[in-house]
């Protein structure tokens, strides 16, 4: 026990014995880490002998510059090397510092010079808690993201809405699956195809991407924790909120499928209304299964590299980088959607050859409509039409062109649809068909 106090200068024998050697004895003496049999310390004691062999081929050693005659002005350099062989009494304080470069507290610096090399411990650096300077975040992109899915949910609603006010109105004669499309016409119709990739994007890189978060380690550390790692402990309860989250965000994808159910309506024409239904269900459930058995997971490299700004000045270390983001799940989902609308398209092509288009067409009728509504009120305003009935004229505002029409209906008109039992057609708008 003395030679290894001597080596802490300036500290009192009884202080050293009760700050470095009274904790690692009671620690070594339970039973409760350390059984009897002792096979555990024998683990630990080989493991320590390869630790000990690679910190000796590194030549990690303790620099100081030092004087031995105050008067002189001659400057030493005292080095002495961790685990020495010649000095056996000093191991005790190279583990101490060997720990402490492991936890990070302490760094070592190699020094190339002509004559030879020093590879330097440093001194403790304890770390420190700061706020992110918010100017080195890039927060921009994100913002304008944001923005973008508050605008399209707000349109939606907003559309939602209005279709429910239309549907009140006209007594419950309307197509009522129509509403179910809500998604994919009024979003092309009231938000546009760009807006709706932006948000398709931004939904998709959401599902690329593994949640890390950051927590103490050893009251003194911080760390990143995986979602992943933290699901085998979570509830019941916990595992199904998460699948519920999960199955919902995977939603989120299909408003890729319907832009580019939207792009290619010209060429898949009167097979739109078959196929893109099977489109979105097959988005939608294979997206929610990957995400929830394969999920996107982080990468991880260590790799120390430092550049020096300014000598004797700055040295500035990279120490590795986390990426919490796959680009290979981002590029599947993309896959997945462009995949899954050739496919359904390719299955309603062979499975019916001969599909004859519809005779009716519309100049009212958005391309995503044309093959799939029916125009009643309420599904003319997802499609962006506007309507209001006075007495036997309809007033109608079409969103796309910008433009107002006026359309009258004779009586004879409605005691024709009241005669053959069309009901449903009373409070449609006519020559939609």
């Amino acid at each position: 026990v003395e030679p290894i106090c001597a080596h802490f200068v300036g500290m009192d024998f009884n202080d050293c014995i009760s700050s470095y050697l009274d904790f690692p004895r009671k620690f070594l003496r339970n039973a409760t880490y350390f059984p009897p049999e002792r096979a555990m310390l024998s683990q630990f004691q080989a493991l320590a002998k390869h630790a000990k062999a690679d910190v000796q081929a590194a030549t990690v050693e303790v620099a100081q510059y030092a004087t031995y005659d105050p008067a002189s002005p001659e400057i030493h350099l005292l080095r002495q090397l961790l685990f020495d062989e010649s000095l056996a009494s000093f191991d005790y304080v190279s583990w101490l510092l060997v720990f402490d470069w492991a936890m990070a507290i302490r760094d070592v610096i190699a020094f190339e010079g002509d004559v030879g090399n020093v590879h330097a411990i440093t001194s403790r650096t304890n770390a420190i808690g700061s706020l992110v300077n918010p100017l080195e975040i890039p927060v921009n992109v994100a913002a304008y993201i944001r923005y973008a899915c508050i605008y399209v949910t707000t349109v939606i609603i907003s559309v939602a809405a209005l279709a429910t006010i239309y549907l009140v109105l006209a007594k419950g004669y309307v197509e009522g699956l129509n509403l179910l499309e809500i998604n994919r016409v009024a979003g092309i119709v009231w938000i546009g195809r760009t807006i709706l990739l932006v948000r398709s994007l931004s939904a998709i890189g959401l599902l690329s991407t593994e949640v890390l978060t950051l927590d103490v380690v050893n009251t003194f550390l911080w760390g990143f924790q995986s979602q992943i790692t933290m699901s085998s402990s979570e509830s019941n309860t916990d595992k199904t909120m998460r699948f519920v989250k999960t199955f919902l965000a995977a939603g989120e994808v299909s408003w890729l499928g319907f832009v580019l159910n939207d792009i290619f309506v010209v060429v898949t024409q009167q097979y739109t209304t078959a196929y893109v239904i099977k489109c979105n269900f097959m988005i939608w459930g294979v997206s929610a299964v990957l995400s929830w058995v394969v999920p996107a997971t982080h990468s991880a490299t260590i790799s120390r590299e430092c550049d020096m700004p300014q000598v004797d000045f700055q040295l500035v270390c990279r120490s590795g980088t986390i990426a919490i983001g796959s680009f290979s799940r981002f590029s599947t989902l993309v896959g997945l959607c462009v995949g899954s609308t050739v496919v359904c398209y390719a299955y309603e092509r062979l499975r019916r050859p001969g599909l004859k288009p519809p005779t009716y067409d519309s100049l009212l009728l958005a391309a995503s409509a044309k093959y799939v509504y029916f125009l009643d009120p309420s599904s003319a305003a997802i499609n962006g039409i506007l309507s209001v009935r006075l007495t036997h004229t309809f007033y109608i505002f079409d969103l796309k062109s910008w433009r107002l029409f006026v359309i009258d209906e004779t009586p004879e008109m409605r005691r024709q649809k009241e005669a053959q039992g069309a009901f449903h057609l009373l409070t449609a708008i006519p020559l939609i068909q």
